[in-house]
């Protein structure tokens, strides 16, 4: 569930052509984004310094990304942690990822934090993140 002001963004896979694994899945941003004019995969998006986005990534093929842990109960500091830049690629500001499995499939979702973001905002975003429902494949 986004809280009031957030945008979100469900990529259409004909917009990422040759991007085939991990796929993106879902962006939620605290507020107005762009596409970035370069950037990586997870880090295609620009917004304010004061605002932070969640990108949540999945692995398609079976071969990748295994043996990851089983999705937290909740997204806490502890297993959600941000980092300093250079903390994920293509990425300037703070940052933190955890890569998780869900119902059988295998996510990375990543923290991208601006500059002068809240910390109150970053909780938020990670509360964000735990109403993310996952359907079985």
């Amino acid at each position: 569930m986004l809280p009031r002001g957030w945008h979100t963004w469900q990529p259409v896979p004909a917009l990422m052509p040759g991007i085939t694994d991990p796929v993106v899945r879902v962006v939620a941003i605290s507020g107005p984004w762009r596409f970035a004019e370069h950037g990586c995969q997870v880090a295609a998006f620009t917004f304010s310094a004061g605002a932070v986005a969640l990108v949540v990534a999945e692995w398609v093929d079976p071969r990748n990304a295994p043996g990851l842990p089983r999705r937290p109960s909740h997204f806490t500091p502890a297993n959600l942690p941000l980092h300093p830049p250079p903390a994920i690629e293509c990425w300037a500001g703070p940052g933190g990822s955890v890569e998780f499995v869900d119902r059988g499939r295998r996510f990375g979702a990543y923290l991208l934090v601006g500059r002068r973001a809240q910390p109150r905002l970053v909780a938020r975003a990670r509360a964000v993140l735990d109403t993310l429902r996952v359907a079985a494949r």
